[in-house]
């Protein structure tokens, strides 16, 4: 059931003690991952895999269908759009989507609130697919994974004061987010085969938002390390590159503290997300 690409547990994890702790789940067509937290927000177990598309991974995972006194789950859809509040009809929601990406019948189309963007997201996912979950994770509350990410970096762009452009790396997909204070410049997600494809896309984000790579800093988070190709790549073009290590709410304590916080960054944020 799936491949495993990493997989870290503190010795302090306690199966039977999880109607106390939290579970956020992150999970797209063939991709999923996810964090346990205790009543103190210590970090437990994360871990992530890799499966074929629609495949019931949870199934493999025991851990994951243990009873938590909170779950979260966020869907890594790539059908979305985002509308300003003063523009979104909660009973158009399709409409709002359906000139921008292919629905069938089978989809359902949601949006989860942005206040602090004065905005909607609005996403598309399989019906089937979100009833199953709703079975599987009773009482679970349903996101798109862009929303808390969002939350969560316009906090950080407001806190700053100044322009910034961010890009969340996961599985062959990057997700580009201009930020100038509390407006949003630019936000799309981009299928990347090949590394000159994350460096074309990252360029189109500052070239969309009016801005120069040599004066706005790029955060990176998600899958990507300093050894990688990429990041040599855009060190050609924008002066500035950090990796976002920032987790907010969680504490990654023992062998996960050996790791980049920046690998993390989705799932802390989807865990202090409401």
């Amino acid at each position: 059931m799936g491949v495993v690409r990493y997989d870290i547990t503190v010795d302090a994890f306690d199966a039977s003690a999880t109607s106390r702790h939290e579970l956020s789940i992150l999970t797209g067509m063939d991709s999923s991952a996810y964090l346990i937290t205790d009543e103190a927000n210590q970090a437990l177990a994360v871990r992530a895999l890799t499966h074929t598309p629609q495949e019931q991974w949870w199934l493999g995972e025991a851990r994951v269908l243990l009873d938590y006194q909170k779950v979260r789950l966020a869907w890594r859809g790539h059908r979305f759009t985002i509308v300003p509040a003063r523009l979104y009809n909660g009973d158009a929601r399709q409409a709002l989507l359906m000139n921008l990406t292919a629905l069938s019948d089978q989809d359902t189309v949601l949006a989860d609130p942005l206040p602090e963007l004065d905005a909607f997201l609005v996403y598309a996912l399989d019906q089937a697919q979100l009833t199953l979950w709703r079975r599987t994770f009773i009482g679970a509350r349903f996101y798109h994974v862009a929303t808390p990410l969002l939350h969560r970096l316009a906090a950080l762009s407001r806190n700053q004061g100044r322009p910034q452009v961010y890009a969340y790396f996961h599985d062959g997909w990057m997700t580009t987010i201009g930020l100038e204070r509390d407006q949003l410049r630019f936000c799309n997600t981009f299928r990347c085969p090949d590394t000159k494809d994350y460096l074309y896309y990252l360029l189109l984000t500052y070239e969309q938002c009016g801005w120069k790579p040599d004066l706005v800093p790029l955060y990176l988070l998600g899958e990507v390390m300093r050894d990688a190709a990429i990041y040599k790549q855009l060190y050609r073009y924008v002066r500035d590159i950090q990796f976002l290590t920032a987790t907010e709410g969680v504490t990654f304590g023992g062998a996960m503290s050996e790791h980049p916080g920046h690998l993390f960054f989705d799932l802390s944020s989807l865990h202090a997300y409401h």
